[in-house]
C-alpha cells in the first residue's frame, strides 16, 4: 500500500480548516476553479492533482497535517481504491471568505496525537504539499490501528536508528559528550563525540546492504579518523562488510538487544516511546 503525506498550507481560515478536519477531507487549493481535471491547471496544480488522482485510484494510507488548525495531532486514514475527487466551495461566515477546494474523503480516519507517535512529526517531508511518505508507512498503519510498532529494527526510521546507536555508545560508556548533532554534522560521519578520556569517537550508521556502498562509506569514514580515535560502523546484521583497521562493526540487532537488556528506567522508557508502547 502507498503511504502519503499531505500538508494543509492552503489559503484558508481556521473555520474552513475545521470543516475539512471534522468531515475527514483532504484538500488541494489551486485556483478557485471547480474542475478536477489536472490539465486545466498550471504545472504545480496539475502535478499535485495528478498525484492525488493516482493515490485515489490505487488506494493509500494518508497522514494529513492541519498545522494551522492544530499542530499537536494529525488525521490518519485511508483513500480507498477508486476514491473520487470532487470540488466544493467552502465558506467562512465570520470573514465572508470562500474557497473552492479539490477534496477527497478519508475512510476509517482517526486523530493521532504526535505525542503518541513522534516519528510522524519528526520525519514529515519538508515543503511538499502532497507526496509519497514511505518512511512513515509502519507508523501510519500502527497509528490507525491503535497498536504498537513491532520491536524490530525495520520499524524505526533511519534517524531513530542513529539515536539508538548514539544511546548504545553512551550507555556502554564508549561516548561521553557529543561534538556535533547526530546525523547532521559531517557528510561521512553520523556520530561525532568524545569519550571519558577526551578522545574522539566517530561513527557511521547505514541501512545499506550493498558491498560496494558499504566499503565506500567505511573508506570515507576512516578518512576522518585519527590514529587514536574510536571508530564504529553500525549496519544491518547481514550486511557484507569486512571491518577496516581500527573499525568496530556493530549490528543494529546488537544495539537493540543490548538496550533492551539495559535495566536503566530511562532506557526502557525511550524504547517504549520509540515503539509507541502505551497499553
Amino acid at each position: 500500500m502507498q503511504s502519503v503525506f499531505i500538508r494543509h498550507n492552503c489559503l484558508s481560515t481556521p473555520h474552513v480548516l475545521r470543516q475539512l478536519w471534522e468531515r475527514r477531507l483532504i484538500a488541494l487549493h489551486y485556483d478557485d476553479d471547480f474542475s478536477t481535471n489536472p490539465s486545466d491547471y498550471y504545472p504545480a496544480g496539475r502535478k499535485a492533482l495528478e498525484r492525488l488522482w493516482g493515490y485515489c485510484n490505487d488506494g493509500a494510507i494518508v497522514g494529513a497535517d492541519y498545522r494551522r488548525l492544530d499542530g499537536s495531532k494529525m488525521l490518519v486514514g485511508f483513500l480507498e481504491q477508486g476514491t473520487q475527487i470532487f470540488s466544493e466551495e467552502f465558506h467562512d461566515p465570520s470573514s465572508g471568505e470562500s474557497f473552492i477546494y479539490k477534496v477527497a474523503a478519508l475512510s476509517s480516519a482517526v486523530v493521532v496525537p504526535y505525542a503518541d507517535y513522534p516519528l510522524l512529526v519528526g520525519v514529515q517531508p519538508r515543503q511538499a504539499t502532497l507526496t509519497g511518505w514511505p518512511s512513515a508507512e509502519g507508523a501510519l498503519l500502527a497509528a490507525v490501528e491503535g497498536r504498537s510498532l513491532p520491536r524490530k529494527v525495520n520499524s524505526l526510521h533511519p534517524s531513530q536508528l542513529e539515536v539508538l546507536c548514539y544511546e548504545w555508545l553512551r550507555s556502554s560508556g564508549q561516548l561521553e559528550r557529543l561534538v556535533l548533532p547526530i546525523g547532521r554534522g559531517l557528510m561521512d560521519i553520523d556520530i561525532f563525540g568524545i569519550d571519558r578520556d577526551g578522545k574522539r569517537v566517530i561513527g557511521q550508521v547505514t541501512y545499506s546492504k550493498h558491498a560496494a556502498d558499504l566499503s565506500d562509506k567505511q573508506f570515507r569514514l576512516l578518512r576522518h579518523a585519527r590514529d587514536i580515535d574510536s571508530v564504529y560502523f553500525f549496519l544491518p546484521e547481514d550486511a557484507p562488510l569486512v571491518a577496516g583497521e581500527g573499525v568496530e562493526l556493530v549490528t543494529f540487532r546488537k544495539v537493540l538487544d543490548d538496550l533492551e537488556t539495559d535495566q536503566d528506567v530511562s532506557t526502557k522508557s525511550m524504547l517504549r516511546e520509540m515503539f509507541a508502547e502505551y497499553s
